[in-house]
């Protein structure tokens, strides 16, 4: 008895009652769910539609009053349906959420009902109280697996065509399309044009032409004073011209309506500022008219013309040349409509067309000039390629991109010409190397060989360096970017050989030139002139001091004069500071062209520049001295010669030698050969130095040392040692250089003057009345500038206040940006 009652209290007591309450709530939530979803599903799809509408910028375009009015049937709809579904909305009872959880269940018979159950009578009948216990025991099971399943929506009751679909896609398009503005999209769609329904202001338009910065070309301001016709007249309106990528601006100030502008078959609606202003920024890119219209009606139009930007032109006013100092020489006349932006030469090699092509710049005389006509000057003898057959083709661009080329022309490099075996021997294997890169060791072996024979280079440590670093760089650098490295150290190496100081200062001299010219050209600040400047001023000193020294090796060589042209002009040392002086106060005061145009003429006299002696206008003792200058230098001709043979013979003996080859008979004959016309020309020598002591009183201590180096290499030649004599033979050259440097500055003394007869100046040329530029005697300064307009001071000084007034106005800042912008363009040009 005392079992059952606890079995009785212990199934009055579920042990669920706490997860059945929280079932029950959901199960109530769920109910609550369905019914309030379709209720107020009606009134989402209304607000649905507004954001839709909103996001697309429907609403704006309408009408004034069909916005307002179609605004309003959407809020007063949305708030009517919301009402009314709000109002049949129903709260779930318990019976309505317990009945849901044993339909989600799947309990039949309504179990739930049975937990209120009690025992009405036999409590006290052990029977009754097992029955019920298990009755109960039956119930907890059942319990066990209630569950409330996930609310439905029921919107297929409200909804029977799925509009909610195409409601949703077109949420989604919105969100696309109206992307990054949101709230003024929303804003505009929430406030309807009610000024449609007063009387408008009438509306003001302002209309320009904005070009691209690159024609150069300023603002351009439309008329639209005549109704409907902006630009017309009576009879045939004049068509407005834009280049191709000009901008028109344009806003509208009052109207009804938003305004579109109409450019041919492009229709482009205003963008809104204000409540009743609207702008608009469009490129035209075809038509024969451009409108503007509001409401239906135009404001203004213009007959219009696109012009499209042509393809520049480039044509040589004269074949490619080679100037005085070895440079390539290029003359272009080019042309574009709205101004040349780079000039440049495309270089090809006739052996080997797929290589590819060199490109060099070259220089424009001005900035967004539309007619260049230039000459211009370019040391390529550096250059791998030089003394190559090539073919040149000029290219012109313009700020599009667009190229105009040129005809292509065949020349041949300029290369220089060197005179020192072992010079000419290394620019040969630096030839070889252009020819085919791959063959590096036949040019190692080469390079080994002069390496070893150091008597060759004077034992020059710079040259036996640079000919080991080359050598190494070949064998052990696998990489295509070794071979120009080395071509490089080959050049050097060679000039260091032949030229020493004058190549070095003429480099520095192109290289400074063309930096002044670059920076005058695309308008540099005056601070970089000014140094530039400068460095033109030193580097043109030491050219010329370089220059000198030559000119009195030449003079002293007795080398013939070669007349210069007759158009040819120059400037003493005085004068060349002056210039330069005078051009850099044009390039402050804003004349740069000016200032380019008298660089440029004096850069071309530079690279016409001649080491010319003098050769006539001479008395008998003159002429007696230049022909034993001459004399002096056949037999320098003559001993180069055969130093040349000797050097070759040594380098054939070498390579049989390291190949374990035995001596070849044809060696020592040519040997001995030559050691018959080395006895020949030191005998020579000697009547010289006789000769030389008659007439000066005094011979030369260097003659003297170049006739026993004859006796030296004389000797070795005799025994068949061509290696041995190169070194005598090299010394005696050397000697005799010297010597005739001797001989000069001796007759210069015997004559009592500091120059040769008729030397008014370095390197005059007595007779043609000639400088080595080629200045007529008797014209200085500026006068011997041909071709080149020298503003006065007057000019200058109103170029400068010119300058000052556009600089003040600039930083003017609240002047109208159209105008800014076209002072920015007239500043560029200065």
């Amino acid at each position: 008895m005392m079992g059952l009652k606890r079995e009785q209290r212990k199934a009055d007591g579920l042990p669920v009652p706490r997860r059945l309450a929280a079932l029950l709530a959901a199960a109530r939530a769920a109910l609550w769910w369905e019914h309030f979803w379709p209720a107020i599903a009606p009134a989402l799809g209304t607000l649905g539609l507004f954001v839709a509408l909103a996001l697309l910028d429907v609403l704006p375009i309408l009408p004034g009053w069909l916005h307002g009015l179609s605004l309003g049937a959407l809020i007063a709809g949305f708030f009517f349906l919301a009402w009314r579904g709000l109002r049949s909305l129903q709260t779930p009872n318990a019976e309505q959420s317990r009945r849901r959880l044993e339909i989600d269940s799947g309990l039949d018979h309504r179990p739930l009902a049975g937990l209120d159950d009690t025992l009405a009578a036999g409590a006290a009948d052990r029977g009754s109280a097992a029955l019920w216990a298990l009755h109960r025991q039956r119930l907890r099971d059942r319990l066990a697996r209630l569950k409330v399943r996930w609310p439905r929506a029921g919107l297929a009751a409200v909804d029977p065509f799925a509009l909610r679909a195409a409601l949703g896609l077109t949420l989604v398009i919105g969100t696309v399309i109206g992307y990054g503005d949101f709230a003024g999209r929303l804003e505009r769609a929430l406030r309807p044009d009610w000024g449609a329904l007063a009387m408008a202001p009438p509306a003001g338009l302002d209309v320009w032409v904005n070009p691209p910065a690159y024609t150069g070309l300023p603002p351009l301001f439309l008329d639209t004073d005549r109704d409907g016709q902006g630009g017309g007249s009576e009879g045939e309106a004049a068509a407005i011209e834009l280049p191709v990528g000009s901008t028109v601006l344009a806003q509208v100030q009052g109207g009804r309506g938003v305004p579109n502008l109409i450019a041919g078959d492009t229709v482009m609606p205003f963008k809104a500022v204000t409540l009743d202003a609207y702008k608009i920024s469009m490129v035209p890119e075809s038509g024969d008219f451009l409108r503007v219209e509001q409401g239906g009606r135009d404001l203004a139009s213009w007959p219009m013309s696109i012009i499209p930007d042509t393809i520049p032109s480039i044509e040589y006013l004269s074949a490619p040349g080679r100037s005085e100092r070895a440079a390539l020489k290029l003359e272009y006349l080019a042309q574009d409509d709205y101004g040349l932006t780079r000039i440049s030469g495309e270089i090809r090699r006739l052996d080997n067309p797929g290589a590819e092509p060199l490109v060099i710049d070259l220089p424009l005389p001005g900035i967004g000039l539309r007619d260049a006509e230039s000459l211009s000057f370019h040391d390529l003898t550096p250059h791998p390629w030089a003394g190559l057959a090539v073919e040149i083709q000029l290219v012109a661009e313009d700020a599009l991109g667009q190229r105009g080329e040129s005809e292509w022309v065949r020349t041949v490099l300029p290369e220089r010409i060197f005179n020192h075996p072992v010079a000419r021997a290394l620019v040969e294997l630096r030839k070889q190397l252009t020819l085919d890169p791959d063959a590096r060791l036949p040019v190692v072996r080469a390079l080994g060989e002069i390496y070893d024979r150091p008597d060759h280079y004077f034992n020059d440590v710079v040259v036996a360096l640079s000919l080991r670093s080359a050598e190494r760089r070949l064998i052990h650098d696998r990489t295509a970017a070794a071979v120009p490295q080395v071509q490089q150290i080959l050049w050097d190496t060679a000039l260091h050989l032949e030229e020493g100081e004058l190549a070095t200062a003429e480099r520095d001299l192109r290289d400074i030139q063309k930096q002044l010219m670059d920076a005058l050209a695309r308008g540099a600040e005056d601070a970089e002139i000014d140094r530039l400047m400068e460095e033109m001023r030193a580097a043109l000193d030491r050219f010329l001091e370089a220059l000198a020294d030559r000119l009195r090796d030449q003079m002293a060589q007795g080398a013939e004069p070669q007349p210069l042209p007759p158009d040819m002009q120059s400037l003493q040392s005085e004068d060349l500071q002056r210039l330069l002086d005078r051009a850099q106060e044009m390039a402050r005061s804003g004349a740069r062209d000016a200032a380019r145009d008298l660089l440029a003429q004096l850069q071309n006299m530079l690279e016409n520049l001649r080491a010319d002696p003098f050769a006539q206008g001479m008395n008998e003792r003159s002429r007696e001295a230049m022909r034993m200058m001459e004399d002096m230098d056949s037999l320098m001709r003559r001993q180069q010669e055969l130093l040349d043979r000797s050097f070759e013979r040594a380098q054939r003996e070498g390579q049989r030698e390291d190949q374990g080859e035995p001596e070849a008979g044809d060696s020592r004959r040519e040997s001995r050969d030559d050691a018959r016309g080395q006895e020949a020309l030191r005998r020579e020598l000697g009547d010289m130095m006789r000769q030389l002591g008659e007439a000066l009183g005094d011979i030369p201590g260097t003659l003297g040392r170049a006739e026993r180096a004859m006796r030296e290499a004389r000797d070795a030649l005799e025994g068949g040692e061509s290696s041995d004599a190169v070194g005598p033979q090299t010394r005696a050259l050397d000697q005799l250089q010297q010597g005739m440097q001797d001989m000069a500055d001796r007759f210069m003394e015997a004559m009592g003057a500091g120059a040769p007869p008729g030397m008014g100046q370095i390197g005059a040329q007595p007779g043609t009345g000639q400088d080595p530029l080629g200045r007529q005697q008797g014209r200085s300064g500026f006068e011997a500038l041909e071709g080149v307009r020298i503003p006065e001071e007057m000019e200058l000084r109103r170029a400068r206040e010119i300058l000052d007034e556009l600089r003040r106005r600039r930083g003017e800042q609240a002047r109208p940006p159209v105008e800014l912008d076209y002072i920015d363009r007239l500043l560029k040009q200065f």
